[in-house]
């Protein structure tokens, strides 16, 4: 442990803090209702996925997300408020409910502009809107965390949220936030770690590969294709789903570490509901980003293997550059997309030509799509408007993701879907949930997708989804 004998007040204004909190336990009075004291506190360091595995998960929610390459990273734990919601209208839904957050919430000023200060909505959105599956995550979960914390290019916070009664003392008040600091600021990464430790130094843990079931994904593209020769769609987007033992426990947080190192392109997550399940991935698609009043989005679809050798790279990515089959499934979401930001009243501006968007094992044509964002479009309402792209249901929307559930014969749940973070200025980030695996008590479900169009064929869009698995399936060898 870390010598904590440490002037806080260099940190924490006392006589500020405690004036901001007499005012919240004043505005629980009038107002007969429970405040939100939202508190952002500057780290000196700090590593969350560290954090992570440094800390009680058991009936937790948490939420991690980070692109290695962008040196950022979040971890959102605990929960002060929280709803889940299902139908068509639950983006909408989750809406209102920060809505309703947010008019109980103070902020305590911080005179810093970083965006990862402040009340922070940590989100996860099934494919579907609703599911009958009862082991599945709710089809729209939103939480207000206990605290976040946050390292992003060198800079690294504490954003706390406490709740404030009536009846609340502000001393008692300061001591909570100030011991909560503390443990920050002097973290110890040590304690808590047994779990992960174990199963990074003991070689004898049992990582099984037994089999439990697989989705019928040949038949699946069978049928699609003859579905697209008759002219009910153009492009859908078929997934298989493996589902393996889970003899000895593992979670998901124990693969975080490796998914880190070999995909740092990626964008790495964990998402848990505190119902002793997490989903993870590493995902190479964000399908929003809205940061100081400019949207981002980029249209990902298109894929080939790497090459081993430098040559044999440039060799498939050429081919993947000027193949009709790619171009055609790539443009479809493209103009998808433009086309759905239009209905907002948002003219988004895309590269172009696409680039080739190279990862550990597999790259894709990508093309980046910006725009300013309209202030009167929140940012749940472009979220709404885009999910699922072509590249993870189909185009036509309205024809093609009606028939994903019937030809693949099960709920996504979380894969395809959506995890990311919003905030009360307007600002977020979503990703897609692609590259991903779900692990439980029982079993770890690990899913791929492919893009069926005109052209396809079984064989190669069978490769392609054994191909995507291997990224998760490696990690258990």
């Amino acid at each position: 442990m870390q010598d904590q004998s440490v002037n806080i007040a260099h940190f924490i204004d006392e006589v500020a803090l405690k004036a901001f909190l007499s005012k919240c336990i004043g505005e629980a009075r009038s107002s007969m209702c429970p405040q939100i004291a939202n508190i952002s506190l500057p780290l000196t360091y700090l590593a969350p996925l560290g954090v992570l595995h440094s800390i009680d998960l058991k009936e937790q929610l948490h939420f991690y997300l980070e692109r290695p390459a962008d040196d950022s990273s979040v971890l959102a734990y605990g929960c002060i408020a929280s709803s889940t919601f299902s139908g068509k209208g639950r983006f909408q839904a989750v809406k209102d409910f920060s809505d309703s957050c947010l008019k109980r919430i103070s902020h305590f000023p911080n005179d810093s502009a970083d965006g990862f200060y402040g009340p922070h909505f940590f989100n996860a959105f099934t494919f579907e809107d609703d599911l009958n599956e009862e082991e599945n995550f709710h089809p729209a979960t939103i939480f207000l965390p206990r605290w976040h914390v946050f390292s992003n290019s060198g800079k690294y916070g504490l954003v706390l949220n406490v709740e404030v009664s009536e009846n609340s003392n502000t001393d008692a008040l300061f001591d909570a936030i100030e011991k909560e600091y503390i443990n920050f600021l002097f973290f110890n990464y040590e304690e808590g770690r047994q779990n992960i430790a174990d199963f990074n130094e003991q070689k004898e843990v049992e990582v099984t590969r037994d089999v439990i079931s697989v989705s019928p994904f040949e038949e699946a593209v069978i049928g699609a294709l003859s579905e697209i020769k008759n002219q009910h769609y153009q492009k859908i987007v078929l997934a298989q789903k493996l589902v393996l033992k889970n003899e000895s426990g593992l979670q998901g947080i124990q693969f975080l570490d490796r998914l880190r190192e070999r995909f740092s392109a990626c964008y790495i997550f964990s998402f848990s509901d505190g119902n002793n399940r997490s989903f993870i991935g590493a995902s190479p698609e964000i399908l929003l980003q809205v940061k100081n009043g400019i949207l981002m989005t980029e249209a990902i679809a298109g894929s080939s293997s790497r090459g081993k050798k430098a040559i044999e790279d440039a060799r498939l990515g050429s081919n993947l550059l000027t193949s009709d089959k790619n171009l055609r499934e790539h443009n479809l979401v493209k103009e998808s997309i433009l086309r759905r930001l239009n209905i907002l009243g948002i003219d988004g501006e895309a590269d172009e030509n696409p680039r080739l968007l190279a990862l550990a094992n597999v790259q894709h044509l990508q093309t980046k799509i910006s725009a300013p964002m309209a202030q009167a479009v929140h940012f749940l309402d472009v979220v709404s408007e885009l999910h699922p792209t072509p590249a993870v249901g189909g185009q036509p929307r309205e024809q093609a993701v009606p028939r994903i559930n019937k030809l693949e014969s099960f709920e996504r749940g979380l894969y395809a879907g959506l995890i990311g973070w919003f905030n009360g200025q307007n600002e977020g980030k979503m990703i897609v949930g692609i590259r991903s695996a779900e692990f439980d008590a029982k079993a770890i479900k690990i899913y791929a997708g492919a893009g069926i169009v005109s052209g396809s064929q079984v064989e190669i869009e069978k490769e392609e989804i054994l191909l995507k698995q291997a990224a998760m399936l490696s990690l258990l060898d």
